[in-house]
Parts: C-alpha cells; sequence; structure tokens
C-alpha cells in the first residue's frame, strides 16, 4: 500500500483525481489539499507520502517550488506536476522538480503509468537513503557541455536532424531527456516512439535547445562524477549502442527492434555515472561491495528511467541484459544487449565461450564474424 498527496487550488480537480486513484488502487492511501503554501497540513504526522501530485499554476505558489519543498521533508517520495502550459520556460522548471509532467485535464492512461511506476520503483533492491539518492539524481545528472555545438547545429537552416542526432548519440542522459519529453502525453504525443531522429522532429528546434540549455547550467552548479570518468562512461555507452545495432544488423532485425536496442543499449550505462560518482562512492559503495558491477549498474539505469517515465518493457530488456535467457534468440534483446557488452568488452568481438551458449548453430556463425 502507498501513500499518495494531491495539491490543487481547484477543489473540481482534487475530486476528479482522488475519484480516479480511489477507483484505479482502491488498496492506497491518498490526501487531497487546496492549499499550496500549506501543502502538509492534511498529512498525519506518522505518514510517509510516496507519491505527491501538484498542479503547477496556483495562487501564491507554483507547484514546482511546493514540488521543491516537499523533497525536504519527504525524499524519497516520486513527484508529479500538473500543467496546461507546455511553454519553454515551464518545460525547464518542471524538469528540475518534478519525476513526471501530467497534461492538463489529465486522462486514465498518464495516472495509471504514474500509479504503476511507483509499484515498479519499489521492487528495486534499494534502501531507503540509496531511493532518495536515486531520486535527487534522477533530476540532475552531470553531463558534457555541448550546448555550443548543438546550436550551432540547430541555427544552420541547412542542417538536417540527423545532424543533432550525431551529436548526442554520444550523450546517454542528453538522449534520455528528449525521448522523455517526446513520448510525453505534456506535450501532446500520443504514440511512443525510440527514434532519436523521430524525439528531434517532435520536440522542434526551439525546446530542444532549452532543454540542453538548462541541463547545461545545471551541470555547471553540480559536479558529482570527474571529468574524465563522465567522458570515459559516456563513450563506452556510445560503443555498447553501435555494437547493439551492429548485432541487429547481423541478425537481419526488423528496424524498431533495431532502434529498441540502441537505445537499451545507449541507457544501461546511466547507472554507472552515478556508481562513478564521489557521493555514491563516499555514502553506498560499502553497501554493494559484494555486488557484481553491472548488475549494479543496470539496476540503478532502470530505476532512473522508471522515474523519468520510461517503458517497463524498456527496463526490463536491461535489467535482464546481466543474466539474459539464452535458450532463444528471436527477439530476445536482453541476450543481444548481454551479447553487445561482450562484444565492447572484447573490442568488437565476443569470446567463443559465450558464443557456445547459444543454441542456433547459424546464430553463432553470424557472430563470430562481426
Amino acid at each position: 500500500m502507498f501513500n499518495v498527496l494531491f495539491v490543487d487550488d481547484d477543489s473540481f480537480m482534487l475530486r476528479a483525481l482522488l475519484r480516479l486513484a480511489k477507483r484505479l488502487r482502491p488498496e492506497w492511501q491518498f490526501w487531497t489539499e487546496e492549499d499550496g503554501l500549506n501543502w502538509a497540513k492534511s498529512i498525519p504526522h506518522n505518514v510517509n507520502i510516496d507519491l505527491i501530485v501538484c498542479d503547477y499554476l496556483m495562487p501564491d505558489i507554483n507547484g514546482d517550488s511546493v514540488l521543491i519543498e516537499a523533497s525536504k521533508h519527504f525524499p524519497l517520495a516520486i513527484r508529479a506536476l500538473l500543467t496546461g502550459d507546455t511553454t519553454e520556460e515551464v518545460v525547464c522548471k518542471a524538469g528540475k522538480a518534478a519525476h513526471f509532467v501530467l497534461s492538463k485535464p489529465f486522462n486514465e492512461q498518464d495516472i495509471v503509468q504514474l500509479l504503476t511506476c511507483i509499484e515498479r520503483i519499489h521492487k528495486l533492491p534499494f534502501t531507503h537513503e540509496v531511493r532518495a539518492m536515486l531520486g535527487a539524481s534522477a533530476l540532475l545528472l552531470p553531463l558534457p557541455d555541448i550546448v555550443q555545438r548543438v546550436r550551432k547545429v540547430l541555427q544552420d537552416e541547412q542542417s538536417e536532424p540527423t545532424d543533432i542526432v550525431d551529436l548526442i548519440a554520444h550523450e546517454p542522459l542528453i538522449t534520455a531527456k528528449l525521448l522523455q519529453l517526446a513520448n510525453s502525453a505534456f506535450l501532446g504525443f500520443s504514440r511512443a516512439t525510440l527514434s532519436i531522429e523521430e524525439a528531434i522532429i517532435r520536440l522542434g528546434v526551439d525546446l530542444i535547445s532549452a532543454i540542453i540549455s538548462s541541463i547545461a547550467i545545471e551541470q555547471s552548479a553540480t559536479s558529482i562524477i570527474d571529468k574524465s570518468a563522465q567522458l570515459r562512461i559516456n563513450e563506452y555507452a556510445y560503443q555498447l549502442a553501435l555494437n547493439a545495432q551492429k548485432i541487429a544488423n547481423t541478425l537481419s532485425l526488423q528496424k524498431s527492434k533495431q532502434e529498441e536496442l540502441f537505445i537499451a543499449a545507449l541507457m544501461s550505462v546511466i547507472g554507472e555515472l552515478i556508481v562513478s560518482s564521489r557521493i555514491w562512492q563516499d555514502l553506498f559503495a560499502a553497501q554493494f561491495a559484494d555486488w557484481p558491477t553491472r548488475k549494479l549498474i543496470v539496476a540503478i539505469s532502470a530505476y532512473l528511467l522508471t522515474l523519468w517515465g520510461y517503458s517497463e518493457f524498456l527496463c526490463d530488456i536491461i535489467l535482464s541484459s546481466v543474466e539474459p535467457e539464452v535458450s532463444y534468440t528471436d527477439h530476445n534483446l536482453a541476450l543481444l544487449l548481454c551479447l553487445a557488452n561482450y562484444a565492447t568488452k572484447y573490442r568488437g568481438s565476443i569470446p567463443e565461450e559465450i558464443l557456445n551458449k547459444l543454441p542456433d548453430e547459424q546464430i553463432r556463425q553470424k557472430l563470430a564474424h562481426l
């Protein structure tokens, strides 16, 4: 059972949210509050909130400020912002305060996804302290400074979406954020996509520039990882994604599956940015000393991706890639991601002892000649 707080000065909206949430999760506990300045007054002192959903535009205080204040009292809580304003300013503000941004008026599908994500992240094997740290990291992670290069491409009238793809393909966190927004109901997109090029076309020049600039500003204010480690991790992610795509091409996977595998590979390395950070090394490394490194990285990656609203399908590919099922290869993207990791580790080739575990001789032969 989970505890949820809804904050909105519109009593009609509050009642609608409460009715829908109770129908979807009747066993959960819900509280409502119309006063944004005193958002916590309706919550009993002994209750820890798991989810806070807040309207953006309210009298006296905006929802992003409420969520930032709430995070100090309930650091484990997942934060969601409700808004009908999709201007660049609101998009950037929302990304600093909320794990989820929902369009207003909301629909049932958005609320179902939000509640399901709460359940999913609580299944992952982390302590309360680690969850608080990962929740904060989902909103603020260091990124290389590529803003000037991206702006230069965006300002060129002759540029194509593929030009930006070439730049951000080396930056898994930028890719993650752009894909998150390109799949957001908040911006009116009903069909999911894992194509970076399509995400760029959907979002447009101004929004992409604003998002990347916002990330860079946050980066200049907070540094949790050494530059050299950051560059190494980002380059590994890119090489992993290229090897995954090469494997997918070799096995003649359809284009949509190739894109899914490429994105899963790129996103699966995000957790290493956390594991390599000074905060993690100082506070949490000892707790996970007996964990295999890859298992820890993909678990953290899946946690962050869940908080960014990525599908359970994508997170399952990443999680399962540590110990994938090897009895079949057809559309087994977790296995192919695992093989891509070996190919990246061993400079493009998959060790023979790994290939010998695959049941299909024809596939073994194909992958032996990558």
